[in-house]
């Protein structure tokens, strides 16, 4: 079934008129009651934006919080969460005079900044326990990234209020329908020009896990409008789960099947991680960054208990090293493994070579056994020089804390840069480096050291270049 036509719909138009008619002569958008219960009368009573927020579980208990009230207009919200004790910074586009008038006349403390959606950052603002997003998201001409820029303010939970073009269907069905989104060129929606966006109620859900939060639950739908509460964080594992951890052996950038990833470009992770509970599902994968949750986009099973997840980077990631880690609904979290977010302009000097190493006569420590060389698009010794192709090295070293610029790896006596390390467990490594450019078809030898260790024995390949 297609979604009721919102747009254009008379008799919903000139209920929005109304409104706007009303605000004018009322002069004030939001009721606000002030200490001696003295209420300047608003569009808004006090006693709906009572019930907006009761639709939320927002904590009546806020004191230590930071929240953030994104489109605070007359300043209600913000206020109220003052009230419970937050530090709160409201933000709206426009100068709303009436939010300098309450603000004084309530003594309060709320920081009030002129800024657009587009202009929120961490890097301007901080970072919020708690924020609101009431009413903004149909007014943004990029919601997904509006939405994406929410998540990377939020540590804890944002709640989340948008007009949905099926708001007169039950929440049941209008969960499960379309994932469709009206587009509105100039003042289709409610006789408004800023106005430019109708998702139906299953595409808000959707927009709001794709642009990074873990957990997305539906509220209400009154008056087509739908609230919805987003989580950054996983539901806590079992305290006595029935299967053991996963292993990570590797998260790497999809493109580059390295370990660094670009803050203005649009990257996935590939995560590459042992399991032995069979038929995993990609609704029963946990991943977390840095603490947060993350939804997997696919998970693909490679044999012998090997597993990939594959999921887009999460918005507002730091310059810097991230840890990723995995579990599944029935165990606890595996071990680490670190990516990098480089930071504005960064060069690309992380694949500059090694550290020094010692002389091979200095060595203190025992050479790494070289158990496999293999191709990583085919697993075995065969290459033909495609973009993809990566050189993996399966060794064992007892030497503990390695880095990718502990080790040096060569083919033909060359060293080859090694774009990361992975490790297996059990004293088990794999390293990843791009198939040198002047190799010749024919038989060649790869080896490898740490900066502490003599070389590894030698494992053979073959190249054959195809036409």
């Amino acid at each position: 079934m297609s979604a009721p036509k919102v747009a254009g719909n008379p008799e919903f138009s000139k209920r929005v008129q109304e409104q706007v008619s009303l605000l004018t002569r009322k002069g004030w958008y939001h009721s606000i009651e002030l200490p001696d219960g003295t209420l300047i009368p608003g569009l808004i009573s006090v006693e709906a934006q009572k019930l907006r927020l009761a639709s939320f579980p927002i904590p009546q208990e806020l004191t230590g919080k930071r929240v953030l009230d994104v489109g605070a207009a007359g300043g209600w919200c913000s206020f109220e969460m003052e009230r419970r004790g937050a530090d709160v910074v409201a933000v709206d586009c426009v100068e709303v005079e009436e939010f300098h008038i309450a603000r004084k006349l309530l003594g309060s403390q709320v920081d009030y900044r002129l800024l657009d959606v587009d202009e929120l950052s961490p890097d301007k603002l901080g970072r919020f326990d708690y924020v609101l997003f009431f009413g903004v998201l149909y007014h943004l001409r990029h919601p997904l990234l509006g939405l994406e820029k929410i998540c990377a303010l939020t540590t804890d939970t944002a709640f989340i209020e948008s007009f949905v073009i099926d708001g007169d269907r039950p929440a049941g069905e209008a969960q499960s329908g379309s994932r469709v989104m009206e587009f509105y060129e100039t003042n289709e929606l409610g006789g408004q020009i800023d106005n430019w966006f109708g998702p139906s109620v299953g595409c808000l859900l959707s927009l709001c896990r794709a642009s990074g939060f873990a957990r997305v639950e539906l509220e209400q739908i009154v008056d087509c409008r739908a609230g919805v509460t987003c989580r950054r964080h996983w539901e806590p594992p079992s305290s006595d789960p029935p299967e053991p951890a996963p292993w990570v052996n590797s998260a790497v950038n999809n493109r580059t099947n390295d370990i660094y990833f670009h803050p203005l470009k649009d990257e996935y992770i590939c995560i590459y991680f042992k399991s032995h509970e069979p038929a995993l599902t990609r609704d029963q994968i946990r991943v977390e960054i840095d603490g947060y949750g993350v939804n997997v986009l696919v998970l693909a099973e490679l044999g012998r208990q090997g597993w990939q997840v594959n999921l887009k980077v999460p918005p507002g990631l730091d310059p810097g090293p991230h840890q990723v880690r995995v579990r599944t609904l029935h165990s606890l979290f595996s071990n680490t493994f670190q990516i990098f977010m480089r930071g504005p302009g960064e060069a690309a000097s992380e694949f500059a070579g090694p550290a020094v190493a010692c002389p091979l006569e200095s060595a203190t420590e025992p050479a790494p056994f070289l158990y496999e060389v293999e191709n990583n698009m085919s697993g075995t010794r065969l290459f033909h020089g495609y973009r993809n192709e990566h050189l993996c090295c399966f060794f064992l070293s007892s030497e503990p804390g390695l880095t990718r610029r502990d080790v040096i790896v060569e083919m033909d006596g060359r060293p080859e840069p090694v774009l990361f390390l992975a490790d297996l467990g059990t004293n088990g490594w794999q390293t990843n480096s791009r198939i040198p450019a002047w190799l010749e078809e024919g038989r060649h030898e790869a080896r490898l050291r740490t900066l502490r260790s003599p070389y590894s024995n030698a494992v053979e390949i073959r190249f054959e270049r195809l036409s």
